[in-house]
């Protein structure tokens, strides 16, 4: 008679690297996400104000009223009717509603011939306003939308 015993448990040994493709596949998972949240980020920064206020830089022309200056970064100021317009000359910028947004002075003036172009900015204009009225003393004011308020306004007095 025969006998028949059952086979001995076979042991393997698991190789060293079983574990490596269970961890790679989580490593590149994960790298995968981030680089797409990293994509997404680049992408909206474009696309979101990084800041809730701009400065509106501008020019003020006036024709056929000015002097020579001996101020300092003045070669010319207003004359003959147009005297306050001149250093220390401030510019103020409100919203539709009246309610001021910034104030800035006149930064400096050139002659160009019979003219003379002051230049102003006003730091920390608030953004989104239906429109952006700039005043200069108290000549009235003159409107723009957001888009012109940001790319710089000109404005001319005198004929």
């Amino acid at each position: 008679m025969t006998t028949h015993f059952a086979p001995a448990p076979v042991e393997f040994d698991q190789p060293a690297d079983s574990r490596f493709w269970p961890g790679f596949s989580v490593g590149v998972c994960a790298a995968t996400v981030v680089a797409g949240v990293i994509a997404t980020g680049a992408l909206l920064a474009d696309r979101i104000p990084t800041t809730s206020v701009f400065e509106m830089n501008g020019t003020l022309t006036v024709i056929s009223g000015s002097a020579d200056s001996t101020v300092s970064a003045f070669e010319c100021v207003g004359d003959h009717g147009f005297d306050d317009i001149a250093p220390g000359t401030t510019i103020s910028v409100s919203d539709g509603a009246g309610a001021v947004l910034g104030v800035g002075p006149l930064t400096r003036s050139v002659r160009e011939g019979n003219f003379c172009t002051f230049f102003f900015a006003v730091p920390d204009v608030r953004r989104g306003a239906s429109d952006y009225a700039v005043r200069i003393t108290h000549r009235g004011s003159v409107s723009f939308d957001e888009t012109d308020a940001k790319s710089g306004v000109h404005l001319t007095l005198g004929n």
